[in-house]
């Protein structure tokens, strides 16, 4: 579902979760987090880490968060918003086609990170069509294979973001990946 290059990561799915908080924001952004499970609360701890300004919308284990509040928590000042396809510490799955429709319907620049280490292989994402800026996956979950690759795919948006973002980086330095994965390394 996606035309983006595809970063792939010698690490668990965490690694490209955490590439995706110190590329795309700098200390003192706001953040979205969504999260209704175990998984969702890696995303607030992750961007608590670097220094985020973390909006945290939840929903009990096991449930899931509606479109109304989703909106509702859509301030001009989110610079990102990051949930769980498939929160698999649950087994709840979250309306990511809906959540970007709202995002992508306000016009700015808010960028949607999706983890979806479960969820890719077990369920269909549009990733361009739906505008989600960076989609995660895990080579341990559906693809069923040893852990320890991540990958992720990353649209021109988030690229953008990724020249003006000042949390500190190096191993999970997107920019870097890219440039290697151009030269085939």
């Amino acid at each position: 579902g996606t035309q983006n290059d595809v970063l792939v990561l010698a690490s668990s799915g965490t690694g490209a979760m955490e590439g995706s908080v110190s590329n795309l924001t700098s200390p003192g952004d706001t953040v979205l987090v969504l999260t209704a499970g175990k998984f969702g609360e890696r995303w607030r701890d992750l961007a608590k880490a670097f220094g985020c300004v973390v909006d945290v919308l939840s929903a009990p284990y096991g449930e899931t968060i509606s479109l109304d509040e989703v909106r509702q928590k859509l301030t001009p000042d989110v610079r990102c918003v990051y949930l769980q396809a498939t929160e698999s510490s649950t087994g709840a799955r979250h309306d990511v086609k809906g959540i970007a429709k709202l995002i992508r319907a306000r016009g700015d620049d808010t960028l949607l990170v999706v983890d979806a280490i479960t969820g890719l292989g077990t369920t269909h994402f549009d990733v361009d069509g739906w505008g989600i800026d960076v989609i995660i996956g895990g080579s341990q979950k559906a693809l069923m294979i040893p852990p320890g690759l991540a990958y992720c795919a990353v649209s021109e948006r988030a690229w953008k973001r990724m020249e003006t973002a000042k949390s500190p980086r190096y191993y999970f330095d997107f920019r870097k990946e890219r440039k290697a994965t151009a030269k085939g390394e």
